[in-house]
């Protein structure tokens, strides 16, 4: 568990999330890096620009990026969303707490939210969905950043 006094490291975090029987690979490691250290959720073109080399060559292939992101999404640790902006898949780690986003319609940046204000989601279904298991919920809310809303 992570406080604000002893913030939990990226590898306590990785041990306690990573999914059973999944291998730990050179490339699986990098790139759960990359998204534990990541503000904002990030393409796989964002990710294969991280992991390139210093010389700007790529370490990997661009397949290999997508095949590690499809192997955490299905083990469920990690969040796949595509907003109605993009045409290009986001991902982020699925953590303890959610995020949702602002998102500006001109330049596509991605602003996180203060909280979740959705509350109890089991008391907005209708009265004949009491069967219904929620297990998740994804907002977005679309707009213009006070940089794009000047101009």
């Amino acid at each position: 568990m992570s406080c604000k006094i002893h913030p939990e490291t990226v590898e306590r975090q990785m041990e306690r999330n990573w999914p059973e029987g999944i291998k730990k690979t050179k490339q699986r490691l990098e790139i759960y890096h990359i998204l534990a250290d990541a503000i904002k959720p990030l393409t796989a073109t964002e990710i294969f620009e991280e992991l390139k080399n210093e010389d700007g060559s790529p370490r990997y292939a661009f397949s290999t990026v997508y095949r590690c992101l499809q192997t955490f999404e299905n083990a469920g640790i990690l969040t796949k969303s595509t907003a109605v902006t993009s045409e290009n898949a986001m991902y982020e780690l699925r953590l303890a707490q959610h995020r949702h986003y602002a998102i500006c319609l001109k330049c596509k940046e991605r602003f996180p939210l203060r909280t979740c204000f959705l509350g109890d989601l089991k008391n907005m279904l209708p009265a004949n969905m009491d069967e219904f298991q929620i297990t998740g919920h994804q907002l977005e809310i679309y707009g213009y950043c006070p940089k794009c809303n000047q101009k």
